[in-house]
This record gives structure tokens, C-alpha cells and sequence, in this order.
């Protein structure tokens, strides 16, 4: 049986500077190809300043999710045959990725969940990506919701697989929940937590 493996080179310094903490890093076997299985190593981060500026203006917390970042390292028990590359399996990776991740955004309450389209970006050392977007809501009290884009991004190198998964919301904060605030953090617009996800994609390696 091969190690376990890490979890990719993530933005640290970026993700604390900007407000993220990490709330997990966790191992495990997502899925099994005809001969072998796949175990990953995912590290989660969440964006807490904005959750606290959102708990503050409505003074109490929100307990779901507004923006998440996630990398994982795929690696394969037993290893592929000599010669054969992660490559090989790529298609078939870049689906079970998707399934799943759609799966795992359904489990944690999100509702309404509808593949938005993908589209091909430079990621990492010089490797290109297939980025699928799913959008997703969360149902708020009365006649609100959240609405959230959810992005996940799998690609192989020549020794494992990545996949980066994040959200966010698709509409400012502030009107989603009826605030009256001027806070920079709940009048964010959509088009500037898309920007970040995608920079922060393009460094994880």
C-alpha cells in the first residue's frame, strides 16, 4: 500500500492574509477504478471575515456555507503499471470529480444544484484545467436565498491528480440577507469573489 498523500501546495499566505482560516485537512478514499482505488488529501479553508461581518450586521451567526477553497492531491493504491500516466485516466477522473463534488454540495444543504457551464484555464506549473461551474442556492428564512457558484477543477500531472473546488456567493451579501450597510465585506460583488477564486486557483500546484 503507497503512503498517504498531501495535500497540494496551497496559497497560505494569501488565504490568511485575506481573511481565510483552514478548518480541515483530512485523508481518505473517494472512489475505486476498476483496479485500484483513489485516496486523497484535501486541505478546506473558509473565508471567516466575512462570516463574522455577516454575524455582526445581523447579530447572529449564519451556520452555512459562504465562501469555501479547497485543494486535493489524488493518488492511486495500488500505483498505476510502469508507464502508465495519471493521464491515462484523466476523463475518467475529471468525471468521478465532478459527481462527487456535486454530491458533497448537495450533502452539506445546498439545493438546486445545475451545471452553469465550464470553460479551460492555465493553472499551476503550466498545466491547463477544465473548470466546471455548478450553480446552487441555500434557502434563507421568508422568501430569500443565497445564491452560490460553485467551481470544481480537476487536472494530472505526470505523477497524481488535483482537484480545486470553491463557492461563492452570486449576489452581494448585504441584499441577500436585507442589510443596510456600507461594510465593503457585504457589498462585495459577485464579479470580485469570482476574480479571487480564480487566482487563488491558478497558484495551487
Amino acid at each position: 500500500m503507497t503512503s498517504d498523500p498531501a495535500p497540494p501546495t496551497m496559497p497560505t499566505s494569501r488565504l490568511a492574509e485575506g481573511g481565510w482560516e483552514r478548518t480541515d485537512v483530512s485523508t481518505e478514499t473517494i472512489f475505486s477504478l476498476p483496479t485500484v482505488q483513489v485516496q486523497t488529501a484535501t486541505a478546506q479553508y473558509a473565508d471567516a471575515v466575512t462570516a463574522d461581518a455577516l454575524a455582526e450586521a445581523r447579530g447572529e451567526p449564519f451556520d452555512g456555507m459562504l465562501r469555501f477553497f479547497a485543494g486535493s492531491r489524488l493518488d492511486f493504491d495500488p500505483p498505476l503499471p510502469p508507464g502508465v500516466t495519471p493521464a491515462a485516466v484523466g476523463s475518467m477522473l475529471r468525471n468521478e470529480a465532478r459527481r462527487t463534488f456535486k454530491k458533497r454540495l448537495r450533502e452539506r444543504g445546498l439545493v438546486d444544484i445545475e451545471r452553469d457551464g465550464s470553460q479551460r484555464l492555465r493553472v499551476g506549473d503550466r498545466r491547463r484545467a477544465r473548470v466546471t461551474k455548478f450553480a446552487a442556492r441555500i434557502p434563507l428564512s421568508g422568501d430569500r436565498d443565497l445564491p452560490l457558484a460553485c467551481w470544481v477543477a480537476p487536472w494530472t500531472t505526470s505523477d497524481d491528480a488535483v482537484v480545486v473546488t470553491g463557492g461563492h456567493p452570486q449576489a452581494t451579501l448585504a441584499d441577500c440577507f436585507g442589510l443596510d450597510t456600507d461594510d465593503s465585506r457585504l457589498t462585495r460583488s459577485p464579479s470580485a469573489y469570482r476574480e479571487e477564486f480564480f487566482s487563488l486557483l491558478r497558484t495551487v500546484e
